[in-house]
């Protein structure tokens, strides 16, 4: 299993570029331990489109330095995908409908949370109930795991099989924290495979991918061997996992409240046009239409929406072809906060953790929110991807409570007497988002040499421009990455 090691921020020294994707780890910007580097004579301005943790990075650092920065978001509120939802539940309890886990290697989030004099809460450890096949279990150490058509290995390690398919692997691949991922050759022998196909070329049986897909989500049957296993290389050493107390999206309150008065809200970006000098961009302000300029933009929007938006001149025809074929993974969250924590009274045992239910069922993987939160009710979220969340969405609006109530009743059969509300999110429908994060399919991994590049005085920023797509982490570093770029031009 993963080491118990923590991350040390002093180990990432350097700006690293990995196969075109400029990757930007502490220790190489020009705050770090050197001044401010602030513009020339005449202040320089900056347009942050979108108020995402991206966005709002991008601009905290440019302000940290002097430069007159501007954002501007199409909602009524900053966060974007991260969203802490606290209306609707008891007792003062919450739920993440966005980014929800700060693994203790994601440097970026956790140098934020520091600075923004906010409070991590690690989440802990528990048993959690296991539901494949139809079975209904809980594993216990040095007991063979009880699902058919294992190999003899497979039924001793069960989840500890990582070490063998894919932690013995690491240095076939390189690593984009030392700027070695992907070494030579690697790009030409995986770029066209599926995750799933990968393990199994490692030994992995076809009985064992469900259990595998129950504690890392179903995306593993569809995403490319390259993609997933930057992340697996970079985030290797990842031991504890946290939140921020009160709500992961505190974080992008706080950036706000360091730039007051420079967001702006319900602008709907229509246009941007760049010449030699400037850039310009036209928004719909509730019905008006307004203008910005700048001398530098930084594009964080994610990309179905981006879509929409006119280039002049156009974007290149790589860019846009990145943009137009790119997947958004779909993802939709359920939530029923109950009237108790019924599942400490299992009568397989008391379970825990964040990772409460690990199943097969179209509710995939059911997580606790409250595991650190007081009271007692609790919040028991379905965490759905790819055709569980498509499925889910199909359904009628009215109907998907009974839908997913009735797939969690499978293996707790408690749930209908203890629910107390119902919620959800389906980020496919929210209009701003268009879907929940950037998956990079195979044959797709040129696209993140290509959607982070500048063109011309307009930068790009977000999870979709970072190997940590999904994670508040790659939101984070791809902001200080294109700060970064824009202050070697000034």
């Amino acid at each position: 299993m993963k080491s118990k090691t923590r991350f040390d921020r002093r180990r990432f020294l350097e700006l690293l570029s990995v196969a075109g994707v400029a990757v930007y780890l502490p220790g190489c910007g020009p705050d770090d331990g050197n001044p401010p580097t602030n513009p020339p004579a005449s202040t320089k301005k900056v347009l942050v489109l979108g108020g995402g943790l991206a966005g709002l990075s991008a601009a905290y650092e440019l302000m940290k330095k002097g430069w007159d920065v501007t954002v501007l978001e199409a909602q009524t509120r900053v966060g974007g995908r991260v969203h802490t939802q606290h209306e609707g539940f008891e007792n003062g309890q919450y739920a993440e409908l966005g980014a929800t886990r700060i693994p203790d290697v994601h440097d970026h989030t956790i140098g934020y949370v520091e600075e923004l004099g906010l409070k991590l809460e690690e989440f802990p450890d528990g048993t959690p109930l296991y539901y494949l096949g139809g079975n209904r279990f809980v594993h216990t150490e040095g007991t063979p795991w009880p699902i058919p058509g294992l190999s003899p290995e497979e039924a001793t390690e069960g989840l500890g099989m990582w070490s063998t398919y894919i932690a013995a692997n690491f240095a076939e691949f390189g690593n984009p924290r030392d700027g070695s991922f992907p070494l030579p050759g690697i790009v030409e022998k995986y770029d066209g495979m599926v995750w799933t196909d990968y393990l199994k070329s490692k030994g992995a049986t076809d009985a064992w991918l469900p259990l595998y897909a129950s504690d890392n989500g179903t995306e593993i049957y569809k995403i490319g061997v390259l993609a997933w296993m930057a992340l697996e290389t970079a985030d290797q050493d990842w031991s504890l996992t946290y939140h921020v107390q009160g709500g992961n999206d505190l974080i992008a309150q706080k950036l706000a409240e360091k730039l007051d008065g420079k967001v702006f809200f319900e602008r709907v970006v229509k246009s941007i046009t760049q010449d030699e000098t400037k850039v310009t961009v036209t928004v719909d302000a509730k019905g008006t239409s307004e203008t910005y300029e700048a001398d530098y933009l930084v594009c964080t929007i994610p990309l179905k929406p981006l879509r929409d938006v006119a280039f002049s001149p156009a974007l290149p025809d790589d860019k846009q072809k990145a943009m137009d074929e790119v997947h958004m993974m779909t993802s939709s969250r359920a939530m029923f906060q109950t009237k108790t924590r019924f599942w400490k009274n299992d009568p397989l045992g008391e379970l825990g953790g964040l990772k409460l239910a690990k199943t097969d069922t179209k509710a995939e993987r059911v997580w606790d929110l409250t595991a650190t939160q007081t009271g007692d009710t609790g919040i028991l979220l379905a965490y759905l991807q790819d055709k569980n969340a498509d499925d889910f969405a199909a359904i009628a609006a009215p109907e998907r409570e009974a839908y997913i109530q009735a797939e969690l009743a499978k293996f707790f059969p408690d749930i209908e007497a203890e629910k107390l509300s119902f919620h959800m999110k389906v980020w496919a429908e929210d209009p701003w988002a268009q879907g929940a994060w950037t998956e990079i399919l195979p044959n797709q991994w040129w696209m993140l040499a290509v959607l982070p590049r500048p063109e011309g005085r307009i930068h790009f920023a977000g999870e979709h421009t970072s190997i940590w797509a999904g994670w508040m982490q790659g939101a984070i570093e791809s902001a200080k990455r294109a700060v970064d770029e824009i202050v070697k031009k000034s």
